[in-house]
């Protein structure tokens, strides 16, 4: 009987788990230079000068959606308690600023980013004048879930 009821949670649960656990593959590349273009337009029409993208910072903001797509949760807390300084730094870049930005469920870059700009918070972080680079992480969506985005924010010190 213990083992009957082990075999079905466990199949339950792989029902549950999304399609890509255990692999994460991040934006494309189309992807990626949508949500750029679209932060740096935005910062263009506030006179904020345009935001590069940091391959430290990428790797920070796909491995928190890679983190929230396979274990199922949405935060910006990380599955182990991680902040995203503490994310950024363990991709090895000493930050003097720090901001994210997550986002579930939007299939489109234009539509997260509407979304980004009409949220007090967000808009903030896009808008941020002390930084100058950006990280962009994304999960599709698989199995009715997600897809997951991240943009991480800094200024590199």
């Amino acid at each position: 009987m213990f083992k009957l009821l082990l075999a079905a949670l466990a199949a339950t649960l792989a029902l549950a788990a999304p399609a890509f656990a255990g692999q994460c593959p991040g934006p494309s590349a189309a992807v990626a230079a949508e949500i750029l273009a679209a932060v740096n337009a935005e910062r263009a029409r506030e006179g904020r000068a345009p935001l590069a993208r940091d391959s430290r910072l990428d790797a920070a903001a796909q491995g928190h959606a890679c983190d929230m797509a396979t274990k199922g949760f949405f935060d910006h807390r990380g599955s182990s308690g991680s902040s995203v300084g503490n994310r950024v730094r363990a991709a090895g870049l000493r930050s003097c600023t720090t901001a994210e930005n997550i986002a579930y469920g939007w299939r489109e870059t234009g539509r997260v980013m509407a979304e980004w700009m009409q949220s007090s918070g967000h808009r903030a972080n896009i808008l941020r004048g002390s930084v100058n680079a950006i990280g962009i992480g994304y999960v599709p969506a698989s199995g009715g879930a997600g897809p997951w985005w991240v943009q991480v924010f800094a200024n590199p010190c």
